[in-house]
């Protein structure tokens, strides 16, 4: 058997060929052989003006995909898409919240739960909060800040379009029958609202983005997926950024790299340098303490001197006073 097709037989069984999860539909060759390379080949024109051919793929046939009207509720506004028909599917439908703050590593929680997790007939509620008491909606309306009420759903409005175009540009890659709805709400903590859509939705997973930091960073600084995965009444799935998948055959392969023992490891390279840290901060905290002792200690000593010689000259002028009131003068 050949190499090539050793390579072929590969593709068709990696269940994930692109390396953006299942969901993904891999765009068909071309049917004829002449458009395969035809980005490779320029022409003289081309070449002498600049302008080379781009090579047209025909991308698969994408089901039909509907957008609702943005549904304004108090403090939130849902904009909620549908592709094919879910109800079509006969499967047991099953409800996942992706939590997002619109930043990369959020992103790449969305993609994930679309290219990877979600099946035809599911339902996924992508959710983002906005901290803002002053754009909180009261609980009884008053018709004074009714200016201040349509700014709000404007901007509640603007966040919710942001997802769903992200939802959009992956579910058109996609063949899923599947239903999601983006909300977009403002609160005055943002954790205690994801708690409570999770308790209110029961949804069958949470999935967040992870922040990029690590795993020191994180325990320290604290972050919403931590607070998440230890508070959630349901599983919180963290999705990290996507490493870059290594080419087959290639030289930096797993089984072609020299192995490294543990003590080598880049993971055990931080805890020494984060002890080390550690002590000379306590060297630092307990000279300070001896020269702050140092001090008032000085302070002390002064402060009983200058008792002490004052008390002298006291009872010196005292002297000098009754034998200056009992001299007795002649008249």
């Amino acid at each position: 058997m050949a190499v090539g097709d050793i390579d072929l037989d590969d593709a068709g069984m990696d269940p994930d060929p692109l390396g953006e999860g299942v969901n993904v539909v891999v765009p068909p060759e071309p049917y004829f052989p002449s458009t395969l390379n035809r980005s490779s080949f320029t022409s003289i024109k081309g070449k002498r003006g600049g302008n080379a051919k781009r090579k047209k793929s025909r991308h698969h046939e994408t089901l039909p995909l509907q957008t609702s009207r943005p549904l304004f509720q108090r403090d939130r506004c849902t904009i909620t898409v549908t592709q094919g028909d879910p109800e079509a599917s006969g499967r047991r439908r099953r409800m996942y919240i992706v939590a997002s703050d619109l930043s990369e590593e959020s992103r790449y929680a969305v993609e994930w739960g679309i290219g990877t997790v979600i099946r035809d007939g599911d339902h996924l509620l992508i959710v983002t909060v906005v901290e803002n008491e002053a754009k909180v909606d009261p609980p009884i309306p008053n018709p004074t800040d009714r200016t201040t009420r349509l700014r709000s759903q404007q901007e509640r409005q603007g966040l919710a379009y942001i997802l769903v175009r992200q939802a959009t540009s992956l579910l058109q890659r996609t063949r899923l029958n599947v239903t999601v709805s983006c909300q977009a709400w403002h609160s005055k903590n943002s954790r205690h609202m994801l708690l409570d859509i999770v308790d209110y939705n029961e949804p069958t997973m949470l999935i967040v983005g992870s922040r990029g930091l690590g795993k020191i960073k994180g325990i320290l600084l604290g972050s919403t997926s931590h607070y998440l995965i230890q508070r959630c009444s349901v599983p919180v799935m963290v999705a990290r950024r996507r490493l870059k998948r290594p080419p087959k055959r290639s030289a930096h392969l797993a089984k072609n790299r020299m192995h490294v023992s543990l003590a080598e490891a880049g993971i055990d390279r931080v805890a020494p340098k984060v002890d080390q840290d550690v002590a000379v901060m306590r060297d630092e905290m307990q000279r300070d303490d001896e020269r702050r002792d140092e001090k008032e200690r000085a302070i002390d000593e002064d402060g009983e001197e200058a008792g002490e010689e004052t008390g002298e000259e006291g009872k010196g002028d005292g002297a000098e006073g009754e034998g200056y009131l009992g001299t007795k003068v002649r008249g």
